[in-house]
């Protein structure tokens, strides 16, 4: 019998990092359907090495001055400073499952094609890699594809040989469909959380019609706040999400405005399985929505709306969108996922 590990992100900074990894779970269940007698599958969380790599970072973050400073002028350039600053970063190695763990595959989803995922996971997956087991990235990007990235990425991917790279957007598959021998230009782990086992139901809530508000960015604040109006002014019942709560601090201010928070990804995928519209300035608000056959509009500029090319959606930015064709790509991704799987 052999083994895949699952190398699964960390939640509490970002909730939508939980559903690429549930769908990716649901992705992989869908695979080994016909013969899971032949594999274990086991999950083994990043956690220790983002803990230590990133804890003093966080930790400073927290500090309200430089908050601040991050919203209003760091995030504007992030694109030209984010992967710099990781070089101020000296990962330690801590224990891990990975490490301890004798694997046949390593299975990482996600947005891992990029300086930071490198700096603090790069050894681990490396020393894998060494020990034999086969390195599979499933629904990747890059963050921005600058000449910095994709010249580090590369290199990176040269020494590992990775066994398949099944990107999430065509930029990523561009770049780096060379450097091995099973590529794949794909779609986002999270458009397949509608697969999961057991599933999100669909039931009827107190508030049924509801929408949900998800803006996490103060820069668009002006935004939310017209979309209030409207909706309220439709009658319509609001429901409000936010995907990056912590510390706990911002918790309970989020809480005690009525804002649905949680540790449970559970309970936004429940949200967004049961709203009859999602806006959001958060792509994995936006993609569950989709797969659960909901409409959502996207407010944002992030290079991640690239995610949504790859299922043929150009207009999610203009107007409420749904999708149509998700389970011909879906089968096609789970196909190509199996036949590498040996």
């Amino acid at each position: 019998m052999k083994t895949i590990g699952l190398f699964t992100g960390i939640y509490f900074n970002n909730i939508g990092n939980a559903f690429i990894d549930l769908g990716a779970e649901a992705t992989l269940n869908a695979v080994l359907q016909e013969n899971c007698s032949d594999f274990n599958v086991v999950k083994l969380s990043q956690c220790p090495f983002f803990a230590s790599s990133m804890g003093p970072g966080f930790a400073l973050k927290e500090n309200k001055l430089v908050h601040w400073l991050w919203v209003k002028v760091m995030a504007r350039y992030a694109h030209k400073l984010q992967d710099r600053t990781y070089a101020a970063i000296t990962p330690k190695k801590v224990f891990n499952l990975v490490d301890f763990s004798e694997l046949d595959y390593l299975i990482i989803p996600g947005c891992d094609l990029t300086v930071p995922f490198i700096k603090i996971f790069g050894d681990v997956v490396k020393r894998a890699a060494v020990r034999g087991t086969r390195i599979i990235f499933l629904g990747a990007s890059g963050n921005f594809y600058t000449d910095h990235e994709i010249t580090v990425v590369t290199k990176f991917l040269e020494e590992l040989s990775p066994y398949a790279i099944m990107t999430r957007d065509s930029e990523a598959y561009k770049y780096y469909k060379d450097v091995c021998g099973n590529t794949y230009n794909g779609i986002d782990n999270v458009f397949f959380v509608n697969r999961m086992n057991p599933p999100v139901p669909k039931v009827k809530t107190t508030d049924s019609p509801f929408v949900v508000l998800n803006f996490d960015e103060p820069k668009h604040n002006n935004i939310k706040k017209s979309l209030e109006s409207k909706l309220k002014a439709e009658g319509r019942k609001i429901v409000y999400t936010n995907h990056k709560p912590y510390p706990y601090s911002n918790i309970k201010k989020c809480a005690d405005k009525g804002i649905m928070c949680s540790d449970q990804p559970l309970d936004y995928l429940y949200l967004y399985r049961n709203a009859e519209a999602v806006y959001s300035d958060r792509v994995h608000a936006c993609i569950p929505t989709l797969s659960f056959g909901n409409q959502c509009q996207l407010f944002s500029d992030s290079p991640r709306i690239a995610l949504f090319e790859n299922v043929g959606l150009h207009d999610i930015k203009k107007e409420l969108t749904m999708i149509q064709n998700l389970k011909q790509l879906q089968d096609k991704q789970i196909d190509y996922l199996r036949r590498i799987l040996k």
